[in-house]
């Protein structure tokens, strides 16, 4: 059974407001702490990342050679600027600058996607 008042008096508020290191306070910081402890725990993802952002723009020329249309060439600005990102979230790793690292981060990811989605959309008018 519930009991339907509180149990716990008012002196002890200080106590509860009082927040644990661990604590995450909102979305940025959630989004820093997973960021950064996947960076800095894995030293391994800017090369794995390098490795498939080659593999996206290989497929894009290939495409582009086999099909003789320009269309699957389109998302390769976004790949270039992923790449660039991808460059600077290598220096600010090294920098321990956190919050550019997650900036960074944040505008790989969403060239990335920005060019699958391109991808999907130079199949669906080729196809």
């Amino acid at each position: 059974m519930v009991p339907l008042t509180p149990t716990k008096d008012e002196n002890e508020a200080p106590e509860l407001a009082a927040a644990s290191p661990r604590e995450v306070r909102g979305l940025v910081e959630l989004t820093e702490r997973i960021v950064v402890g996947a960076y800095r725990g894995h030293p391994w993802i800017p090369r794995a990342l390098t490795i498939a952002l080659g593999v996206l723009v290989a497929t894009c020329l290939v495409a582009g050679v086999v099909r003789l249309s320009p269309l699957p060439l389109i998302p390769l600005p976004f790949f270039a600027v992923s790449a660039y990102a991808l460059i600077r979230i290598k220096a600010a790793r090294s920098a321990e600058a956190n919050q550019s690292l997650v900036a960074w981060t944040g505008l790989f990811t969403g060239a990335t996607l920005a060019g699958f989605w391109l991808i999907s959309m130079a199949g669906r008018w080729l196809g």
